[in-house]
């Protein structure tokens, strides 16, 4: 016999040692395929939102962001003072805030260009 013969229990073990590092190195790579194809389709939708026709002309509707902003700030105080004339809402309304400065810009007479070329980038 030689020096690197191993008895039958040795080569059972080293049999069995390589079918369960087989099995690990699959269930790594299954693993690696799961993580990495969320990821993939991700970036295709990148990909596709960057080259998007839509954004080369500009998201439609933000001039109408601000307007949008004072209307929706202009709704508590008119319900308040319906509830008033109803009689179900009290006599006095609290005190309001001033309201915050507008970060938006004010709609110009005519311009269309869309916000994100007036601004930069």
């Amino acid at each position: 016999m030689t020096t690197l013969a191993l008895s039958s229990a040795g080569e059972v073990l080293a049999i069995l040692g390589l079918v369960i590092g087989l099995v690990v190195l699959g269930l790594v790579v299954a693993l690696l395929h799961m993580t990495l194809a969320p990821l993939r389709s991700v970036l295709a939708d990148v990909n596709d939102a960057s080259t998007a026709q839509m954004l080369s002309r500009g998201v439609p509707g933000t001039d109408q962001l601000g307007r949008t902003r004072q209307l929706a700030q202009s709704v508590p105080p008119l319900a308040l003072a319906y509830l008033q004339k109803l009689g179900a809402a009290p006599a006095a309304p609290p005190a309001a805030a001033p309201p915050p400065k507008s970060i938006f810009p004010e709609p110009s007479a005519g311009g269309s260009q869309p916000a994100w070329k007036t601004y930069g980038r």
